[in-house]
């Protein structure tokens, strides 16, 4: 059972979330703006993150470059309603895992967070 973080500041999406982890057999923690998901990250462990990139008080991409400064093998999947080659070009330089425009399909969600997971076993295990 993986532990993932959900930071998205729509309380409807948080929920969707929430319950698609879940169905997965995994436990979540939400938070609703960019400091409380990077507070909790530091605090928690944290197997994969999944971030919107704009949110209060920090923004998903800024939230990316400190988690990877804390955790180099943090996987993140970047999420937003305003998808952009800006941002996707973006989240790639600074490392993402991968980027969800919303709405979020649910197969693709899963099998992002399936292979996240995996890829955060095999970074653990190669160190």
């Amino acid at each position: 059972m993986a532990q993932i973080l959900i930071a998205d500041d729509e309380e409807g999406i948080c929920h969707y979330l929430h319950k698609v982890i879940h169905m997965m057999g995994h436990e979540s923690v939400r938070a609703s703006n960019g400091k409380e998901a990077l507070r909790i990250f530091r605090e928690s462990p944290i197997d994969l993150s999944i971030v919107d990139v704009n949110m209060p008080e920090m923004d998903g991409l800024s939230f990316l470059h400190a988690a990877k400064e804390i955790d180099p093998n943090a996987v993140i999947i970047i999420i937003t309603g305003y998808p952009s080659a800006e941002s996707i070009v973006k989240t790639i330089e600074e490392d993402g895992y991968t980027y969800l425009a919303k709405p979020i399909d649910l197969v693709q969600l899963q099998d992002l967070i399936g292979t996240g997971l995996s890829t955060r076993d095999h970074r653990l295990r190669a160190e």
